[in-house]
């Protein structure tokens, strides 16, 4: 018997996938809503598992409110994660008007959807993109998101940044239910953006060599996609009472450098051939201004959030899934 119908926007992207796997084999109705359904290679993390029955694709663009309400109201949605966005930092810099539709007119259509249905509760994928320079170590939810002079860095950061005040605002004047999940440096199979991990596991694995100009003392706080996931179905299922705080970072809590990750990948995969230069190029140096060691005890006070994966843990299970599905 399934327990309740949970809607994911954007759920055929990498996390989204992920998200609706946990959710399915956690007994939950999944409504993946989308422009497209998932590619084959995603596809089949979900065809793993005995209840992926359990998952109905709405074909919907998050811009169009009437056609959100109407497949929520059809499948008796009760809770929303929203993940749908235009996650491209550098992109969003030369298609600002685009990027603000899509994250913030779509976030406003979203928790629109969550008032007028009485949604139990509504989840939105943020990321720490939403912080413009480091102020401290390490850095948590009360860091701050505007600094004079700063700016975001990009029109996506500043674009997660007002989804978060919208949630909020809809959260404290409208009822609505409201928790935003802030996410680092995501990765695992089926991953679409590089961030030096993917290419050089994938390449190794297929023989290729693997060189990268610049980026060996580029430092992020990669975090495993479950680890990712299991934030988000906290913060979908945890009593409203214990969401005192609204907003967690929930990352891994350390940070390594791609030298690092070409170290571990080489330890794991004989024969890999990978080299990565330590300098940073100019976008490296800017994005190494806003990353910092990242405090997660809010996540885990209120959520009751812990990490499952260690690097190694996680770099290991993104070679063996590689195997098992692409090769």
């Amino acid at each position: 018997m399934s327990k309740q119908c949970v809607m994911i926007t954007g759920g055929s992207g990498f996390i989204g996938i992920y998200i609706m796997k946990k959710l399915i084999d956690e007994g939950y109705t999944v409504v993946n809503y989308d422009l497209a359904p998932p590619a084959p290679q995603l596809q089949k993390i979900l065809d793993d598992s005995e209840n992926s029955g359990n998952v109905i694709y709405e074909r919907g663009n998050l811009l169009d409110l009437p056609d959100l309400l109407i497949a929520c109201r059809k499948n008796q949605v009760n809770k929303i994660v929203h993940m749908a966005a235009f996650f491209d930092p550098a992109e969003s810099n030369r298609r600002p008007y685009f990027t603000y539709q899509v994250n913030v007119q779509g976030t406003i259509n979203v928790m629109e959807t969550a008032r007028l249905t009485d949604c139990d509760r509504v989840v939105n994928i943020s990321s720490i993109g939403v912080y413009p320079k480091k102020q401290y170590e390490p850095m948590d939810e009360k860091h701050p998101m505007f600094i004079a002079g700063a700016g975001h860095g990009s029109h996506y950061g500043s674009s997660k940044a007002a989804s978060e005040l919208i949630g909020q605002a809809y959260c404290q004047n409208n009822g609505v239910s409201y928790a935003a999940v802030r996410f680092s440096g995501v990765y695992g199979y089926g991953m679409r953006y590089s961030m030096f991990i993917k290419d050089m596991i994938e390449n190794s694995l297929s023989g290729s060599k693997t060189e990268f100009g610049s980026g060996g003392d580029l430092t992020r706080d990669y975090t495993y996609v479950k680890d990712s996931v299991n934030g988000v179905f906290l913060a979908l299922t945890v009593d409203d009472i214990a969401l005192a705080s609204r907003t967690y970072l929930t990352t891994s809590g350390a940070l390594y450098s791609g030298t690092d990750i070409a170290r571990i990948v080489k330890e794991m995969i004989p024969g890999a051939d990978i080299t990565i230069a330590p300098e940073l190029s100019d976008f490296e140096k800017k994005d190494m201004a806003k990353r910092g060691t990242i405090d997660i005890s809010l996540a885990k006070a209120e959520l009751g959030y812990e990490p499952q994966y260690t690097i190694e843990d996680g770099i290991r299970e993104y070679i063996d899934m590689y195997k098992k599905y692409s090769q």
